[in-house]
């Protein structure tokens, strides 16, 4: 194959659904880094991390992986070998087996043996290249081999929290693997010993910007490449400047103007315009935006982003004059104790303007806005971990009823129990410090669906019931203007939230431990098995019920008792099993001391860290969770495990666990089916589906933290 073709198919930054052909046969495999004196290519497996070497010049780039180019090809391959081929230029490449930062012993280990057999002592030039991930990792051990060269893209510096507290994106990885051990934990140590560092990042991305600034020093040099957002490799790369960018610093010539000239090109990119653009609203720029944005749908009248951006800031800067300043205020809740990320804040506000999804705005857009128009912060939403509501911009011409006296904002209402319990209950905990009631709950009606919103209220006010909330709850389609507005900060939900504030925990709890007391078993299995048959689930939950209910458990279908009977039930038992699923964020709340829950996971992916996090914040309890799951079966045409998928699980290893766990004895023998039984129970989810099931393979893509160098 050409260097030309290898270059069109190295794919460095690109996401694919499963791994490509390798483009690139493998070197040789060497057993012993004794004997590679002479030797123009290698493959030396070590570990966490293999080594690929191949010789082509006296420069060398040492390449990094990062978050989306571990499994790119099959076998794999190099990052950047492409690049590396074009170039002429010698490559030893990284390889990852695991997305862990390079935070293992087997990376510094590789690298010292390669040093100290003398691989880097023939070259005129060693380059440490990596983007994010593979940034931090160039940075760091680019220590390893003294006087070599870094270029690196949208670097961490590191993702210890006592380093970088600002650094929230990677949560899951900063928990996960080692940031505590001292050796290479910053790569703004690591980069001092380089003799030249060159690192490419948006100043405009608040955390990337960060770091950088903490990687600084006398051998650093910083290109800022604005409103190209933490995936600028591929937005450099989309401009064709990526390899002369490359080229330039490894051969120790690099040209920032010229790299400047080429990336003009960014201009036309719509990414790149809509990051200009948004950047000079959040500015406050409108005058300026909305010229950029006319201009922009002048140079290119198909551009329906231009057209839109142009129509909603005119309808932003046409909006109603500003109100006189309001008497408002800010109370901070301090009984008890709130820890971060909670600060147990809450907004007053005096003619606020309560403001829902509207086909006029963009889309998803909503929230409040003060009396003189501007954004209350306090009143942001959270459609998952990492993606916010946008805040919404008043029309010139909208509908705005008033709505006399004081009422509190609770944000979205959803109609599914689990969301209802994780979004809509979260600013509640507000009504145990006010001096007096207010005169309803406001809601948002998710995706502005009034009518189903108004019916959903309607079926779940046994709960407020049950948290004896004796108050008008209403949702509205139109924006309403608020004589006075009580906005709390949200007391749980996603990511960190999971944990509760003191505030929001010590209201719920006081509420649902007083509406019921604890009656039933002290042995509980909740089941999901007489569910609707669209919701998800595993083959054969029957088989767990039927086997349980042998030792004594209290088979307990949540969905057929009132909510009261629910709450008995999780507070009188010491040892529940179940699925993962709403019930479980439900008994969190009430679980005594010392109970203990084993959850089963019903399909490969699930947020498994949230229940972690809310049972030992809320009741003390680690649970057990119990990993089973053999296949994933999902409908024709859809390509991830989701809230509708089927879940095959190993009942021999899931029964294994449980008494393993102590759940059940040791000497007991469940009965479980056959491979024909449960090709049977498949058979009977696909008639009451009424579509075919099909195997989710292992190598189709989860959801799965990104950092930038592939599309989310």
């Amino acid at each position: 194959m050409s260097i030309a073709a290898a270059e069109d198919r190295d794919r460095e930054e690109e996401e694919k659904a499963a791994p490509m052909p390798a483009i690139f046969p493998p070197p040789p495999e060497l057993a012993d880094l004794a004997d590679l004196a002479g030797r123009d290519g290698f493959l030396f497996r070590g570990g966490l991390v293999d080594a690929w070497f191949i010789r082509r010049s006296d420069v060398l780039l040492v390449t990094f992986d990062n978050l989306g180019s571990i499994g790119e090809y099959d076998p794999p391959q190099p990052w950047l070998q492409g690049r590396a081929a074009k170039g002429g230029f010698s490559i030893l490449g990284l390889m990852a087996s695991r997305k862990d930062w390079y935070r293992n012993a087997d990376t510094p280990r590789l690298i010292a043996a390669l040093r100290d057999a003398g691989l880097f002592q023939g070259f005129r030039r060693v380059v440490f290249v990596g983007a994010s991930m593979g940034g931090f990792a160039a940075l760091a051990y680019s220590a390893l081999v003294p006087g070599s060269v870094v270029l690196a893209f949208s670097p961490q510096s590191s993702l210890a929290p006592a380093l970088v507290p600002f650094e929230k994106r990677y949560r899951y990885a900063s928990r996960k693997w080692d940031w505590q051990s001292p050796d290479f934990l910053d790569a703004a140590a690591g980069a001092k010993s380089a003799a030249e560092v060159h690192l490419v990042y948006d100043p405009f991305v608040p955390e990337d910007a960060a770091h950088a600034r903490r990687i600084d020093g006398p051998n650093v040099r910083h290109l800022r490449v604005g409103h190209m957002g933490h995936r600028a490799i591929r937005q450099i790369k989309s401009t064709g400047a990526l390899q002369a960018l490359i080229e330039g610093v490894a051969r120790g010539t690099p040209d920032p103007l010229a790299l400047a000239r080429g990336l003009r090109a960014r201009r036309q990119q719509p990414a790149w315009q809509k990051a200009l653009l948004a950047e000079a609203e959040r500015r406050g720029h409108l005058r300026l935006a909305l010229a950029a944005a006319r201009q922009l749908a002048r140079s290119d009248p198909d551009s329906r982003f231009a057209r839109r951006a142009a129509r909603r800031l005119k309808a932003a800067m046409a909006g109603p004059p500003p109100m006189p300043a309001a008497d408002d205020e800010t109370l901070f809740i301090t009984e008890p104790p709130p820890l971060r990320p909670f600060r147990g804040e809450m907004a007053i506000l005096s003619q606020a303007l309560v403001i829902p999804e509207r086909k006029t705005d963009r889309p998803l857009a909503c929230g409040v806005l003060d009396a003189s128009g501007a954004w209350c912060p306090l009143s942001k939403g959270w459609i998952r971990a990492r993606k916010s509501y946008p805040q919404p911009a008043l029309g010139p011409r909208e509908k705005i009823v008033d709505l006399p006296g004081t009422h509190l904002y609770a944000g979205h209402f959803r109609g599914h129990f689990g969301h209802f319990l994780v979004e809509a209950t979260a600013r509640l905990w507000a009504l145990d410090h006010l001096d007096q009631p207010p005169d309803s709950i406001l809601y948002l009606p998710y995706r502005g669906q009034v009518a189903a919103i108004e019916r959903a209220i309607q079926d779940l006010a046994p709960f407020f019931r049950l948290l004896d909330i004796d108050l008008p709850v209403r949702t509205h389609g139109s924006v309403l203007r608020v004589e006075r507005l009580i906005v709390p900060e949200l007391g749980f939900g996603w990511g960190d939230r999971y944990a509760g504030s003191a505030a929001y925990r010590a209201f719920m709890q006081r509420r649902l431990n007083a509406a019921a007391a604890a009656e039933g078993s002290d042995l509980l299995y909740i089941s999901r098995a007489r569910l609707n048959a669209q919701r998800g689930g595993i083959l054969g939950e029957t088989v767990i019920e039927e086997n349980l209910a042998r030792l004594g458990y209290e088979i307990f279908h949540p969905e057929r008792h009132p909510l009261e009977v629910q709450v008995a039930r999780y507070k009188a038992a010491r040892r529940i099993v179940a699925l993962d699923g709403s019930a479980l964020h439900l008994a969190a709340y009430v679980l005594p001391p010392g109970a203990r829950v084993a959850m089963i996971k019903r399909r490969s992916r699930a947020n498994v860290d949230d229940y972690l996090l809310q049972f030992r914040s809320f009741c003390g309890v680690d649970i057990d969770v119990i990993d089973v799951v053999r296949t994933d079966w999902v409908a024709e045409g859809a390509t991830r495990s989701d809230y509708k998928s089927v879940g095959e699980l190993d009942f021999d290893a899931l029964f294994a666990r449980l008494a393993a766990s102590g759940y059940v004895p040791e000497e007991f023998r469940p009965d479980l089916p056959d491979p024909a039984g449960i090709r049977a129970l498949l058979d009977q989810i696909q008639d009451k589906r009424g579509q075919p099931f099909r195997p989710l393979r292992q190598d189709e893509p989860e959801a799965q933290e990104d950092d930038g160098c592939r599309p989310a």
